[in-house]
């Protein structure tokens, strides 16, 4: 038999315990302090011990079963926690699943029932004297040996696993195991022990204690890793495992132990669309699967690096995503899993892994990647519900990371049928079309995407051809600062072009830009104002007649503006400036200096060498 967080020595009943036993069946009603103080007693006796006489005391305690004490049912869980923890000790999954299956059945139930009290109002405290340090049911579990039994139990059911196929109640006492660990797990009593935020807590034993609880859980992730794994074809064992281990990804430590299993979650999440009966039936776990891999890809760089070396993880991601795009947007199943919500999480595991540089420009290499995002554009362009503006949002973000490293005006020498690289014109029209509805909410988002694409000379010529700088001059004029500084960006990389220049003019640019400039500075809006200094200065870079191509009216107003947000006296009065400020600053010096020589008569055009010609200057900022 085995045996955990119980201690070995023996029991032996005496005439006293056997009169308490006696005196605590008879008692009446008139006697109900003193059955509370026989039932704190019961409860220091039986939470080590030993003995035969068990059976005496459960039948004892069935006759106070429908008290109306809260005292007495309360110290009546006490005694059975303690006799329940030691049986569940005796027993193997593998040999004795019945009882495992009811007892953990019981933890899960009487631990789930122990986490609130109606109206938010506190639990009164009736526990036991030596037991007033504990704050919840679920603390007195743990502190039986509840977490050392689980982590035993598992590793026994997956020594078993290895050398015969487990059905029948073995995979029931497993499916109760991992529901009543993510009940124990989910308890905002066990929650603030692993909370990563707080302070350290004094050298003390209780602090001990709590932090071999936190090692405790650690050790169940990888062992529900591997049950996962062995329960491919159960899909119902293997949905509640990942459900646990979507409540263990909340904790810090936890998370990290998943990190290291990141490409085995990968393999898992791949499996499901080819096991699963239904497209309903794999939803859940998928949903579950990208929110585990969502917390991992957030924190750990090593796990990002690792799923994107593992060929069989980064296939499997990518054919859950084409698999699930191609379904129908309204699906769902019956727990209120859809379609929608797994794409979303899945789309942002792909956007926190592509934070990494070689993983995202390895990524915009992938067929089909490109085909699956435009795809999702297309059928979100125009939202309807929150869940499809939440899967918008999410798609855009995977595309500014996607596409935040490529080299300025790259183009790939082989472009994979399906990748971003391959459909970047396909998607640069689509968020046009998204620019271009001033009713949509996501356009912001969309402006800074083009902001990183447009550094690419054919995407600039594919906005152009989409009539983007009519949409920017909308967007430019917007009263939405978020709006209007993305944009600049985008502006800012279109002016790299010579001949995109005459064609900004034509849309009144210049001026609009002196008006950025001219609200950033009025605003103390550093980043707006020093995003149009780019812009201006990326219009005249290569002119030979500043006044000409901006006017002189414009110039000047231009430098009063500048020569404001460059007062750094007036500014913050003889204190240090901001980070921000420091940033404009030396684009905005750079720009006034440029215009003071143009009024001097001293304006001079930066030189362009014979091997390059205007149309294939990038920008310089």
């Amino acid at each position: 038999r085995h045996t955990a967080g119980v201690g070995s020595s023996a029991y032996h009943t005496t005439r006293t315990e056997e009169a308490a036993v006696w005196a605590y069946r008879t008692a009446g009603k008139a006697a109900k302090r003193h059955q509370f103080k026989i039932l704190n007693e019961l409860y220091a006796r039986t939470k080590g011990s030993r003995g035969s006489w068990r059976g005496a005391v459960l039948g004892a305690l069935y006759g106070l079963v429908e008290s109306s004490s809260p005292k007495i049912l309360l110290s009546v869980a006490c005694v059975v926690f303690a006799l329940l923890v030691d049986g569940l000790g005796r027993a193997s999954p593998i040999d004795d699943p019945e009882a495992c299956i009811y007892g953990y059945g019981a933890v899960r139930f009487l631990a789930g029932s122990s986490n609130g009290t109606p109206n938010g109002t506190q639990p009164e405290k009736f526990y036991p004297p030596e037991a007033s340090s504990q704050q919840s049911l679920v603390f007195r579990l743990v502190k039986h040996g509840l977490y050392q039994l689980m982590v035993l139990h598992m590793k026994i059911i997956n020594e078993a696993a290895t050398t015969r196929r487990l059905s029948g109640s073995p995979l029931h006492a497993l499916f109760q195991l991992s529901g009543a660990l993510r009940t124990l797990a989910g308890s905002h009593v066990l929650h603030n022990c692993h909370a990563s935020d707080h302070p350290p807590e004094p050298a003390t034993s209780e602090g001990e204690e709590e932090q071999q609880d936190v090692a405790q859980t650690e050790q169940a992730v990888p062992l529900l890793v591997r049950a996962a794994e062995m329960c491919i074809e159960e899909p119902e064992v293997q949905a509640n495992i990942v459900r646990t281990l979507s409540v263990l990804s909340e904790h810090s430590e936890c998370c990290e132990r998943l990190a290291e299993s990141a490409s085995r979650l990968g393999i898992l999440l791949g499996s499901i669309i080819q096991t699963s009966e239904t497209v309903e039936k794999g939803l859940a776990t998928s949903n579950r699967l990208g929110y585990i891999l969502g917390n991992v890809m957030s924190r750990w760089d090593t796990a990002r690096v690792q799923f994107y070396c593992c060929d069989v993880s980064l296939d499997g991601l990518l054919a859950t995503l084409e698999y699930y795009t191609n379904k129908s947007f309204t699906l769902q199943n019956q727990m209120g899993d859809s379609i929608v919500q797994v794409l979303t999480k899945l789309i942002r595991v792909l956007a926190n892994m592509c934070v990494n540089g070689d993983v995202g420009y390895g990524m915009s290499q992938r067929s089909p990647l490109g085909e699956v995002l435009l795809n999702i554009l297309l059928k979100v362009k125009e939202p309807k519900t929150a869940e499809i503006e939440e899967l918008l949002f999410a798609t855009l973000g995977a595309l500014h990371n996607l596409s935040y490293y490529y080299e300025c005006g790259e183009t790939p020498s082989i472009q994979h049928t399906g990748s971003i690289c391959e459909r970047l014109k396909d998607i640069c029209g689509t968020l046009c079309s998204i620019l271009n509805n001033e009713q949509n909410p996501a356009r912001s988002e969309v402006a800074r995407v083009l902001g990183n694409m447009t550094r690419t000379a054919s995407v600039r010529q594919t906005f152009c051809e989409e009539n983007g700088l009519k949409i920017l001059q909308q967007c430019l004029t917007s009263a939405n600062d978020e709006l209007l500084v993305t944009s600049c960006g985008v502006v800012v990389n279109i002016l790299g072009d010579w001949a995109r220049r005459a064609s900004f003019r034509e849309i009144e640019g210049p001026v609009i830009l002196r008006r950025i400039l001219q609200r950033g500075v009025g605003n103390r809006d550093w980043i707006m104002a020093g995003i149009a200094c780019q812009a201006i200065w990326n219009y005249l870079i290569d002119t030979r007649d500043i006044v000409q191509n901006m006017g002189q009216a414009e110039i000047d107003l231009i430098s009063e503006n500048l020569a404001e947000g460059l007062d750094e006296d007036i500014l913050f009065e003889g204190k240090d400036a901001d980070n921000l400020w420091e940033d404009f600053a030396m684009v905005g010096t750079d720009l006034l200096e440029r215009l003071q020589l143009c009024l001097s008569g001293k304006n001079t055009p930066c030189e362009i060498s014979d091997e390059e010609t205007p149309d294939k200057r990038g920008p310089q900022y």
